[in-house]
């Protein structure tokens, strides 16, 4: 039997199960690595434990989802310390000097040349394997569903958190109307229409870019960290997450791309922050 991993660039990670290849998974922030010559980025060893350095419970999810769904799943296994790649490569924030009060200091004052070298080894190989692999899914004729998972930490800049998923969406609502609903309809979670954070303000670079620059069918998920901190609740969630989505994924490829007014070019530019108006009911 083959492995279910393998390393198709240097910490980018395809988990595999044999099943559908109408959907991919993918966790930006699967992992904390940093190669021994930056030596931690000057910072201490717990430092990368926190939620700064990696979406805690995300990797473990990812699979646990991708082996229910049975659909392949991409993981970045580079801490977002080194450089994230969900933000625009020549944003601020791509390579943080200061995150959640902490100073980073292998990132101070970096100089072009050095910035340019992360992209190349961090940046670049993570974004070429989700192009390659929608690629060759494009090639076959099929119009693939991104879902994008990430976690985010209860409390940030004092501001406490209470959502235990969120849901972000921009434009294309066409699988998160119907995820909100399903979600909203158990009656036992607080779910965010874009919170914590807003797809309408920021949705990243990854699902802009590949997702609704190409206007594939996406959603991405946020679940508050200490519901998947253990590997229990991270199976617990895959679990509620593979009941919820299966049916809807199930229909996902036959959406085909996206019809309606392209959203904002975030993926070569800025936008300005607007107000994120929540989905009316279905």
């Amino acid at each position: 039997m083959r492995p279910l991993s393998r390393e198709v660039a240097e910490f980018v990670e395809l988990f595999d199960p044999t099943g559908r290849r109408d959907v991919l998974i993918l966790a930006d922030h699967a992992g904390n690595r940093i190669p021994a010559e930056f030596d931690r980025l000057g910072l201490p060893a717990s430092e990368l434990e926190r939620h700064i350095a990696y979406d805690l419970g995300i990797a473990p999810l990812a699979r646990e989802l991708a082996l229910r769904l049975r659909v392949p799943a991409l993981l970045n296994h580079a801490s977002r310390l080194i450089i994230d790649p969900n933000r625009r490569p020549d944003d601020a924030s791509a390579i943080p000097e200061q995150v959640d009060g902490t100073i980073v200091p292998g990132n101070l004052g970096l100089d072009r040349a050095a910035r340019r070298a992360r992209i190349r080894r961090f940046f670049l190989p993570w974004h070429r394997a989700i192009a390659a692999w929608i690629a060759v899914r494009g090639r076959a004729g099929a119009c693939p569903v991104l879902l994008a998972l990430h976690s985010f930490t209860p409390c940030l800049e004092g501001r406490h958190r209470p959502w235990q998923i969120g849901v972000l969406w921009r434009g294309d609502d066409r699988l998160a109307r119907p995820v909100l609903a399903a979600l909203r309809a158990r009656g036992d979670l607080l779910v965010g229409d874009n919170e914590p954070y807003s797809g309408i303000d920021a949705f990243g670079f990854t699902i802009e870019f590949h997702a609704q620059r190409t206007r594939l069918p996406h959603l991405m998920l946020e679940i508050r960290q200490d519901e998947i901190d253990t590997r229990a609740r991270a199976e617990a969630w895959a679990d509620r997450l593979a009941d919820l989505l299966a049916p809807l994924l199930a229909r996902g490829a036959e959406l085909g791309r996206w019809q309606g007014t392209p959203p904002p070019r975030a993926w070569k530019r800025p936008i300005a922050p607007r107000a994120s108006a929540p989905l009316p009911p279905p």
